[in-house]
């Protein structure tokens, strides 16, 4: 394993195709680990990380979405010189659709599949997006508990507790100032993934995908709530046939 930077190379001397991720709000890219280790040992895993956490303590969360973007996308376009399938999930699937629109063309060619979990349409985000939202921390401590995903240590840890409120306060300010994703009409295809008893998804959301995607997108529902990825093996089952057919294109 290769820290770089921005990101975290899983180590596959070899492989013929990567694997872009994009962490949830609030998270980090290690917390995904468990699940690039799953893939196929001919997809070499790369997890990026957005400042402000994990190994990129020492750097400010950035301001908004667009300085997001500008702080991923040099990192982004240096991974990808061979095929690639992007994953992004939650808040990380904004920023994965977003980051694959803004590549160049030269690395767009390589993008095979883009997998968007857990998280509404672009349409929609756009729609709701207002960067003068201001949210308490008991907001953001009660969107915590709601979800899921936190290891029950963290809320009896004032201070991990503290620290996990500020990062999705900042996290959701990234969504709260999204941005248009530039058009493309790349030959990709799209998987929007969603959990099926995420009770803060609306699914009619999830289809809207539609409006934003090249081609129609494969929608899939798994047994879970927002973080049904966790939930045991179905979604790595899925997760490595999509990367497998990547390698036969």
């Amino acid at each position: 394993m290769r820290f770089n930077g921005s990101h975290i190379v899983v180590e596959r001397p070899g492989a013929e195709v990567r694997l872009l991720m994009f962490h949830h709000a609030g998270g980090s890219a290690m917390s995904y680990l468990p699940l690039a280790r799953a893939l196929p040992q001919e997809c070499e895993p790369v997890l990026f990380e957005l400042s402000g956490r994990g190994m990129r303590p020492e750097v400010a969360p950035p301001g908004d979405f667009r300085a997001a973007l500008d702080d991923l996308l040099p990192a982004v376009v240096s991974v990808v010189d061979r095929p690639v399938v992007v994953f992004g999930h939650s808040l990380g699937a904004l920023l994965a659709h977003s980051l694959v629109s803004s590549l160049p063309a030269e690395q767009r060619k390589l993008v095979r599949a883009v997998v968007v979990s857990a998280f509404t349409s672009p349409t929609d985000a756009l729609a709701e997006a207002d960067p003068l939202v201001v949210r308490s921390r008991a907001q953001l401590l009660a969107e915590l508990e709601s979800r899921g995903g936190c290891p029950p240590e963290l809320f009896e840890d004032d201070e991990l507790r503290e620290h996990a409120i500020t990062l999705l306060g900042h996290d959701l300010h990234l969504a709260d100032t999204y941005v248009v994703a530039p058009p493309w009409d790349g030959d990709v295809d799209y998987h929007v993934w969603y959990g099926r008893q995420d009770e803060h998804l609306d699914v009619d959301a999830v289809e809207r995908w539609e409006a934003s995607t090249p081609r129609p997108p494969v929608v899939r529902g798994f047994r879970g709530g927002h973080f049904y990825l966790d939930g045991g093996q179905e979604a790595k089952t899925a997760l490595s046939r999509v990367v497998r057919s990547a390698l036969h294109e």
